[in-house]
């Protein structure tokens, strides 16, 4: 009974020890006890509770193992269940440790978002039942940050089933949280017993309820996080809780106060010159340019906002001194941010001029497979985590903590378009699919001018300007592209054939990029993922004439640099597509606070 009582204790003195000031939300703001407001700056502790093996290097490896759930089966099956978990504690003691955070607060951060995965806390094969020990890691993880003035937001990086198919909710190949409903019934469970543990804990300073839920669709990723916010909010009513969006945006969730929610925040994470555009200067210009369009949402909803992930990674775009330009912007306009990751190791050492972390391994690390390492080195690895010798990110700490911030050389960019003229083009209509930004029409000189915004045409749901006729049975529909601005590597032109307005609906597409690169897509029911074929072919404008016809469920596409002689491109058959059908051209901007000028000519359908 002694016993007992005295680990009760401990455990509640890990919580509660030590104490920071408490941050209380207020709108946009977090209010110190003064109520002043504090801006949070910091750093994510990716690959310590989840691990992505790509942190560890463990990617070069002949056969690599996909994921955490790949690598602690395999320890389990090498050296039995009981050394898996010794091992995997082994791993967490070392990878973050006491050392580490006195080096965050040098770089001038006051707060980590902390990755988690489900896993650590409850057993698939036990669902609504905690571990004995769930909370060891969070409550050390929290202390460990407070002890050097450093915040926490808890992150669920990994759900139920997966949010995404992708490796660092845990386990690959899943996206299972959105089809079987027992898993968003588990999150929020799980969700209730986090809450009650630190809804006391000033030092926990939100709870980050999925992250990156990209596998969903705008609805059922709010509906998952009401049933989050409800089973919070049941325990602890008033810590602040983020909501993260999707790809294109957050406004799908509505605002708090239409939703009659309590101090909910909002979460994007942005990797300009990463994913979905080219590293370079004119991409983090025309980002910096597109944050302020950002803005205008963040007012409107009136909540704090969160940048949970970024990094400029790219010396040669910017490096250290580009990073401090973001987090100085993001600062002005009220928002909070953690950069991905605080810690990288890679086979070479050192800090090199792509590096995605604020330290890494000095020296060069030997290949390891958890599928042929001896038990004995893969603990003896385990270990050297928390001595081996560091490489700092200097660089990116000199320019984080500069009394005067580094200079930045951007090119300058246009201001952005937001509006256009409201032009008519006789037989056609317009929509401006999936709350994209309003568009224009101009018909001048035999040509077509169409004004686009949105986000993509892409995933399980779009957001684009469509200007269309309504055809019954087969077509063949043909324009020249004599121009696309460029706004982002992804703006698109093209012709498009699509069942309906609604921003899930089936379709095909074939369209262009500014490079001139093409592709062809299609959706093949209401809300699937969008599948694509890449032909590894440029054309660009005004040499650029496209071709999509119908002919039954049987759809095609073509090119041509004459308007003479064609060539195909992809074909692809939708059984079951409607009969009576939307056709036309297609402009996007894929940055949905301004719009992108497509120009046609000679659009015309034939039956």
């Amino acid at each position: 009974m002694l016993m007992t009582l005295l680990s009760a204790a401990l455990a509640m003195f890990a919580v509660t020890q030590p104490t920071l000031p408490p941050l209380t939300p207020k709108d946009r703001q977090l209010l110190n006890p003064q109520g002043k407001p504090v801006i949070l700056k910091g750093v994510n502790l990716g690959n310590w509770l989840l691990i992505e093996p790509w942190m560890l290097n463990w990617t070069d490896v002949k056969d690599p193992l996909p994921d955490q759930y790949e690598i602690e089966r395999t320890l389990a099956e090498r050296f039995g269940e009981d050394e898996r978990q010794r091992l995997m504690e082994l791993y967490r003691t070392h990878w973050i440790s006491e050392r580490d955070f006195p080096i965050i607060k040098s770089f001038g951060f006051n707060v980590v978002r902390l990755p988690i995965n489900y896993r650590l806390l409850e057993d698939d094969n036990n669902p609504y039942v905690l571990k004995p020990e769930a909370f060891k890691w969070l409550d050390h993880a929290v202390e460990l940050a407070a002890k050097n003035g450093i915040y926490t937001i808890l992150d669920m990086h990994g759900a139920q089933g997966g949010q995404t198919p992708n490796d660092h909710t845990g386990r690959s190949g899943q996206n299972k949280i959105w089809s079987e409903p027992e898993n968003p019934k588990r999150l929020a469970w799980l969700w209730s017993k986090i809450a009650a543990r630190y809804k006391d804990n000033p030092n926990v300073v939100a709870y980050d309820t999925l992250n990156e839920p990209y596998g969903g669709t705008y609805p059922k990723i709010k509906e998952i996080f009401e049933m989050c916010y409800q089973s919070i909010r049941k325990v602890d009513p008033d810590k602040l809780i983020f909501a993260h969006g999707f790809y294109d945006g957050f406004t799908f969730f509505g605002t708090p106060k239409e939703n009659n929610w309590h101090n909910v925040g909002f979460q994007m994470h942005y990797y300009p010159g990463l994913f979905g555009s080219e590293p370079s200067r004119l991409t983090h210009a025309k980002h910096l340019s597109f944050l302020d369009g950002v803005q205008f949402d963040v007012k409107r909803f009136n909540s704090n906002f969160l940048i949970g992930e970024m990094n400029v990674v790219f010396e040669s775009v910017g490096g250290g001194p580009l990073m401090r330009r973001y987090y100085d912007k993001h600062a002005e306009l009220g928002w909070h941010t953690t950069m991905w990751s605080y810690k990288v190791h890679q086979a070479s050492g050192g800090i090199g001029p792509d590096s995605w972390g604020m330290v890494g391994n000095k020296n060069p690390l030997p290949l390891l497979s958890i599928r042929t390492a001896s038990k004995e080195e893969i603990e003896s690895l385990f270990k050297s985590f928390s001595t081996m010798p560091y490489a700092i990110n200097e660089p990116l700490r000199s320019a984080l903590t500069a009394r005067i911030p580094p200079l930045v050389n951007l090119p300058k960019v246009p201001e952005p378009r937001r509006t256009a003229p409201q032009g008519t083009l006789n037989g056609w209509k317009v929509t401006d699919i999936g709350g994209s930004l309003k568009g224009g029409l101009e018909v001048k000189n035999g040509a077509v001018v169409l004004y686009g915004g949105g986000n993509d045409i892409w995933a399980t749901q779009d957001s684009f300007r469509f200007l269309h006729q309504s055809i019954s049975g087969n077509f063949t529909l043909t324009t020249q592209i004599t121009s696309i601005e460029s706004i982002e590597t992804y703006t698109k032109a093209g012709l498009m054939v699509r069942a309906n307005t609604e921003n899930e609906s089936p379709h095909f597409l074939l369209s262009s990029f500014p490079t001139g690169e093409l592709q062809v897509a299609w959706r093949t029911e209401e809300g699937s993922i969008t599948e694509s074929h890449d032909p590894k072919l440029t054309l660009t404008p005004p040499k650029l004439f496209v071709q999509i016809s119908r002919t039954g469920d049987l759809f095609i596409a073509k090119v041509s640099n004459d308007g003479n002689n064609w060539k195909t491109l992809h074909q692809v058959a939708i059984p079951g597509f409607p009969k009576q059908a939307l056709v036309g051209p297609v402009a996007l901007s894929h940055d949905n606070y301004q719009l992108a000028k497509i120009t046609y000519r000679s659009l015309k359908i034939t039956k």
